[in-house]
């Protein structure tokens, strides 16, 4: 006997659904899987860093916010966890997320779920705590940039990018165990590092080994 769809009674992700379902329009399950991660304090960065990815500084303040007007120690604040898989992107959105998540008064927890290049890699290393999948690869590099405009102008953007590039290595140098020589070595060119050599150069601390320790 078919099924009445108008006294069908179900429940989607713990959103009840109303008995007359026949012109419903259920949840988007991305929207509903952010929300779950947005209260298990869970951002993916799986996109190149752009204008959009400044929304991740806005949601680790807010959590720090949060955090703060409710009088909750640090060491008791739920820590924040970023998943990478990202190609890099912009160094200005870089260095605000950098910032962001140096200053976060709670935990932010790094884990590499694939890649984290250039851009991301910088990101990444700002995090409180890092750890990676076992087949994640992690790129260092200077990057490139373009210039337009006169010859003053292009000149003094060259000696900002070379400023910021410089700032860069000084950041990568402090926040791992890579030895200088060796890092200025490899840091004019795309190096690309696995998961092993991203513990011995101490770029993160563990490589996971189970789901249940990042989820």
């Amino acid at each position: 006997m078919p099924m009445n769809k108008k006294k069908l009674a179900t429940s989607y992700l713990n959103i009840s659904i109303p008995q007359d379902v026949e012109n419903m329009q259920l949840p988007n399950p991305e929207l509903l899987t952010f929300y779950r991660n947005y209260e298990d304090r869970i951002l993916w960065i799986d996109d190149e860093i752009n204008d959009y990815s400044i929304e991740y500084a806005k949601y680790i303040m807010q959590w720090n916010k949060d955090d703060k007007d409710a009088g909750i120690k640090k060491e008791d604040r739920k820590p924040i966890k970023l998943l990478f898989f990202s190609p890099g992107g912009d160094l200005n959105v870089n260095n605000m997320l950098v910032d962001t998540i140096a200053l976060s008064e709670t935990k932010v927890i790094g884990i590499n779920c694939g890649m984290a290049a250039s851009a991301a890699c910088f990101i990444y290393l700002s995090c409180h705590e890092r750890y990676t999948l076992p087949n994640a690869q992690f790129l260092i590099h200077q990057g490139a940039g373009s210039f337009e405009g006169t010859y003053d102008i292009v000149v003094s953007a060259i000696m900002n990018y070379q400023r910021e590039i410089e700032n860069l290595g000084k950041f990568v140098l402090s926040r791992t165990t890579i030895p200088e020589d060796i890092f200025y070595e490899n840091f004019a060119t795309d190096w690309y590092l696995d998961a092993n050599e991203a513990i011995e150069y101490g770029l993160c601390s563990k490589i996971i080994t189970s789901l249940d320790e990042i989820i």
